[in-house]
């Protein structure tokens, strides 16, 4: 239904836009050479992985019909 489709639309959307602020952070990282250390950057890349993995399976889902 609608009300399912826009909260699906809505979640998806944050992840996704968390997602993008977290590449956008790691490449900067990496880019600039700040001192960062490496373990924080393996986190976040790592984070960035779980964020993909729910999406993928929330359209699996959603596609799925559920």
């Amino acid at each position: 239904d609608m009300a399912s489709t826009s909260l699906f639309a809505g979640h998806f959307g944050s992840l996704y836009d968390e997602y993008q602020h977290l590449t956008r952070e790691v490449e900067r990282l990496e880019e600039e050479d700040l001192p960062v250390h490496d373990f924080t950057i393996e986190n976040m890349k790592k984070h960035r992985v779980r964020l993909k993995d729910q999406m993928y399976r929330m359209l699996v889902a959603h596609r799925n019909g559920a």
